[in-house]
C-alpha cells in the first residue's frame, strides 16, 4: 500500500482538497517549533476525509503544499522572463535599426556630396570652355564635346535620381518595419498582460472558493 502510494501522482481532487483545508488551517503559519505538528494536524484531518482517499503523514502533505506553490511562482516567474527577453528582443531590433538608419543616412550625405561635386566639376567646365580660344577655333569639335558632355550630364542625373529613389524607399522599407516591430511589440505586450489578469482571476476564484469551503465547515 504505501510502494503504491509512492508511486502514484497526486490527483487534482486531492491537490485541491489539501489547498482548502491548508487554507483553512494555515499550518504553514505555525510558530517555530510547532510546524511539524501543525502540518500533521492538517494530514490527520485529510485522513478522516471521505473526498481524500491518499494515505499522506505531516511530512509528505507539507512537500506537496511546497511543491504547489513553488509551481505557481514558477509559472509566475516565467511568464516575467518572457517579458524580459520580449523587452531584450526590442531593445536589440531597436539598436540594429538605428545602425542601419545610420548607414542609409551616411549613404545619403555620400550621394549629396557627390551632386555637389558633380555640379562644381559641370561648373568649372562650362566656365573652361566659355574662356577657352578653342572654342572659337573649333566650334564643330566643341559641338561634339558638348553633345558628349550633355549626354553625360543627362546619364549622371539620371543615375542620380535612381539612385535617390533607391535610398527613399529604403529608408521608407526601414521606418515601415520598425513601425511593424513596435506593434508587434505591444500585441506581444497586451498578450502577457490578459495572460497575467487571467491567472490573478484563476487565483481569486480558487481563494474565494477556499474560503466558501472553510465556511461551510464550520
Amino acid at each position: 500500500m504505501a510502494q503504491s502510494e509512492k508511486r502514484r501522482n497526486w490527483l487534482w481532487d486531492e491537490d485541491k482538497v489539501l489547498l482548502i483545508q491548508a487554507a483553512t488551517d494555515k499550518p504553514f503559519a505555525a510558530e517555530k517549533g510547532q510546524l511539524t505538528k501543525a502540518w500533521q494536524a492538517l494530514a490527520d484531518t485529510l485522513l478522516a476525509c471521505d473526498h481524500f482517499t491518499r494515505v499522506v503523514d505531516g511530512r509528505k502533505v507539507q512537500n506537496r503544499f511546497s511543491a504547489l506553490v513553488e509551481e505557481h511562482r514558477q509559472t509566475e516567474k516565467h511568464i516575467l522572463l518572457d517579458d524580459i527577453v520580449a523587452l531584450l528582443d526590442d531593445v536589440k531590433e531597436i539598436a540594429s535599426q538605428k545602425t542601419s538608419n545610420s548607414v542609409v543616412e551616411k549613404e545619403q550625405a555620400e550621394q549629396g556630396a557627390l551632386i555637389v561635386r558633380d555640379m562644381a566639376m559641370r561648373t568649372m567646365k562650362r566656365r573652361k570652355d566659355n574662356d577657352s580660344d578653342e572654342q572659337k577655333k573649333k566650334p564643330a569639335l566643341d559641338n561634339r564635346r558638348n553633345s558628349l558632355a550633355a549626354a553625360i550630364e543627362a546619364e549622371s542625373e539620371r543615375e542620380l535620381v535612381v539612385r535617390e529613389k533607391e535610398l527613399s524607399f529604403q529608408q521608407f522599407k526601414l521606418e515601415s518595419e520598425i513601425k511593424q516591430r513596435e506593434l508587434d511589440r505591444e500585441e506581444r505586450q497586451a498578450e502577457r498582460e490578459h495572460q497575467i489578469l487571467m491567472a490573478r482571476i484563476d487565483n481569486e476564484k480558487m481563494l474565494s472558493m477556499f474560503k466558501a469551503f472553510a465556511e461551510s465547515k464550520k
